[in-house]
């Protein structure tokens, strides 16, 4: 499994609950357990059979908390859609097999199905064409072609691709290393409401990197992060005590817990068994 999916599997579990959506899916989610299939019963070139195609698909492959999803099933009508040149479910298909749900992974089938729903201007498709060639997976690695489709994406109104651009200047990745264009692109993904964008913006209030400092801020999106559940911002707050961070921040993270109900104890900035807790209690609470 490439490094890619590796992040895109942390970075994007909260996008596959969260409110900002998965990175890879923009359709309203309908959970249930399918019926029997109906593929030879339904026509894709139906606008209403199209319709009951995807949220067959959605109701198999989105379940609630403790049930198996069906992915070869989902697959089935992901395809019969995807066949019939439906964008959203070009992408779901390319997903499937770049996370070798059901079918094997296979990353140059992946992109093929990604690219083909860009081109037919679905922003999440767009984003994900961005991210296979800012790596390498299924197509040779590009840092100018991921730039050119992710900002595509953004154009569009895609936070997720907000974010990466704001990834691609922090690191220098094809671009000057910018640490201010770094953080206007996290900006606006945060403002589109992309949990990886509060989270990397609370990093650049929290050390002053491309913004000015800033701790109460920091902390604000930092939490906001967590409510939204990213996993990373639970990663770090479990690990906070080995971070480089000010006691200020770390009080700041406390009252937020207790407004919200969390917490009881002292805000005294020490991360401990209760406030640890708390830390657990609220993440992924906004969903």
């Amino acid at each position: 499994m490439s490094m890619r999916v590796v992040l895109a599997a942390v970075l994007l579990l909260a996008l596959n609950l969260a409110a900002t959506g998965d990175a890879f899916a923009q359709k309203t989610k309908t959970k249930g357990t399918p019926p029997a299939t109906q593929s030879q019963q339904l026509d894709p070139n139906d606008p209403d059979d199209l319709e009951t195609i995807l949220d067959e698909g959605d109701a198999a492959y989105f379940v609630d908390e403790g049930q198996t999803p069906d992915y070869e099933y989902a697959f089935e009508m992901y395809s019969l859609a995807a066949e019939a040149g439906d964008p959203y479910a070009m992408n779901r298909v390319g997903l499937m097999y770049d996370r070798g749900e059901f079918v094997a992974q296979d990353f140059d089938k992946a992109f093929d199905w990604y690219l083909k729903a860009a081109e037919a201007g679905l922003p999440a498709a767009q984003s994900n064409v961005g991210s296979m060639y800012n790596v390498g997976d299924g197509v040779r690695q590009s840092y100018a072609e991921a730039q050119r489709w992710f900002r595509l994406a953004a154009d569009n109104g895609y936070a997720y691709a907000m974010y990466a651009l704001g990834d691609m200047y922090l690191a220098g990745n094809g671009v000057a290393k910018d640490a201010e264009e770094a953080t206007a692109w996290y900006q606006k993904a945060s403002d589109g409401g992309d949990a990886n964008g509060h989270w990397s913006l609370s990093l650049r209030y929290l050390y002053g990197d491309g913004v000015g400092k800033d701790t109460q801020r920091a902390a604000e999106l930092a939490y906001l992060a967590l409510t939204n559940g990213l996993q990373v911002a639970l990663d770090e707050f479990r690990d906070i005590r080995n971070a480089d961070t000010s006691p200020n921040y770390r009080r700041a993270i406390q009252e937020m817990l207790k407004r919200d109900g969390f917490y009881t104890g002292t805000i005294d900035g020490s991360f401990g068994p209760a406030t640890q807790r708390a830390i657990e209690a609220a993440f992924g609470s906004a969903l």
